[in-house]
């Protein structure tokens, strides 16, 4: 049972969160930056370790990184992916087909060997380096949806494929860090066998989660919609019925393993060719006024500045470096060869570049577990936040360019 004591500063630091990082993506897009960025900074601004630590409210910081605002993190990490996949029919990653899921597949192969071996190669101890590795390799999908929303540019050819590029590549992601977690537990390195089983077995899931919300999904929520019409339509049965089946998909892709976020992506794109999608667009889309710049300031809740100074500067310009390089190289050069486009294949590149969510939970479990010390983590949450300066702002770059 959620205490009163727990909720009321939980619901305090949302509060405190969302506000002044809603008003600084606002400042951001005015002056041609993405609004992430003004986003992330706010969060960072209220921290736990500056203002929203410094500041007490009933003896307690006004912003706590507890288990209920984290749960709430995933809940709006939901409904971005949920508003993505409404953008997105079936038809769409059809379309996308083969070209979505070499990028996705190169996307992170070519960071996480860059990560380890150039690691390895500066004397990192090897699990150290698995660790940096992982963090490198997954990018954020809610980023790349949101840049490409701010942009009007998801429906565009290179925005199909990058989103859903990016959803494998979380999946992939996913797959990874639970072969990290089975290597720090037997200290060992694990059999190809067993990583490619579950790589495997995370992909089959997803493909079930998918295909069941594309073809299950629609009829359900329709079934419920259309119950006695007249009386429930001004309650918005429609939209609570598809943003609860948003939830109910995520549940079902988490307790199998999966980020729930990509169960929210696959209950929009499910929805995304019904004849309820235009209604739950509109709906869905005012949640995220709120949600969105609540995400990303957590993301930028979870860096402490004051940790600058034990960053080690050479590895944080190294990592950055094969952060940036590796997503271009794994994912914009297939991309080029594929589209036979330079300028959409390196939009496509860009857009992986961001690391979010699922960098930070890799790096928080690598801390965690004792692998890396605190000056390597700092290091990895400092490349994270510099990913996500460089993304944005490459991306939107390369869309004004033409």
């Amino acid at each position: 049972m959620v205490l009163e004591f727990d909720a009321i500063p939980t619901l305090i630091g949302i509060l405190i969160l969302v506000i002044p990082s809603m008003l600084l993506g606002r400042i951001c897009k005015h002056f041609g930056i993405s609004e992430i960025i003004g986003f992330v900074i706010g969060g960072i601004i209220f921290s736990p370790f500056a203002l929203g630590g410094w500041i007490q409210f009933f003896d307690r910081p006004i912003v706590e990184l507890n288990e209920l605002i984290l749960s709430f993190w995933q809940i709006a990490g939901i409904i971005i992916l949920f508003s993505a996949g409404l953008h997105f029919p079936f038809s769409s990653l059809k379309n996308a087909g083969i070209k979505a899921m070499i990028v996705g597949v190169t996307g992170v192969i070519v960071p996480l060997a860059l990560g380890y071996g150039i690691s390895v190669l500066l004397g990192i101890e090897w699990m150290v380096a698995m660790i940096i590795a992982a963090t490198l390799s997954a990018t954020s999908i809610a980023a790349a949806v949101t840049i490409l929303d701010e942009l009007g540019k998801e429906k565009t050819q290179e925005g199909n494929i990058l989103v859903n590029a990016a959803v494998l590549d979380d999946v992939l992601g996913l797959a990874i860090l639970s072969s990290i977690i089975s290597i720090v537990i037997a200290h060992a390195l694990p059999s190809l066998e067993l990583v490619l089983f579950e790589i495997s077995e995370s992909l089959i899931l997803w493909i079930v989660i998918l295909l069941g919300s594309v073809f299950l999904l629609p009829k359900m929520v329709h079934a419920v919609a259309a119950m006695r019409p007249t009386s429930l339509e001004s309650r918005g049965t429609k939209q609570a019925t598809a943003l609860g089946s948003a939830f109910g998909i995520a549940a079902i892709a988490a307790s199998i393993g999966l980020n729930p976020i990509v169960g929210g992506f696959a209950a929009g794109m499910g929805l995304a060719g019904s004849k309820l999608a235009r209604q739950v667009k509109e709906f869905v889309g005012e949640l995220q006024i709120i949600f969105a710049p609540f995400f990303f300031a957590i993301i930028g809740a979870h860096i402490d500045i004051a940790n600058i100074l034990s960053v080690d500067l050479v590895l944080f310009v190294v990592i950055l470096i094969i952060a940036v390089l590796g997503k271009i190289l794994g994912a914009g050069i297939p991309a080029i060869i594929l589209l036979k486009d330079k300028n959409k294949g390196l939009r496509i590149g860009y857009g992986m570049v961001v690391r979010g969510e699922i960098a930070v939970i890799t790096a928080g479990l690598g801390l965690a577990y004792g692998i890396i010390s605190e000056s390597i983590f700092s290091t990895l949450i400092f490349v994270i936040l510099g990913t996500i300066i460089i993304g944005p702002i490459l991306l939107r770059h390369s869309f004004k360019k033409t």
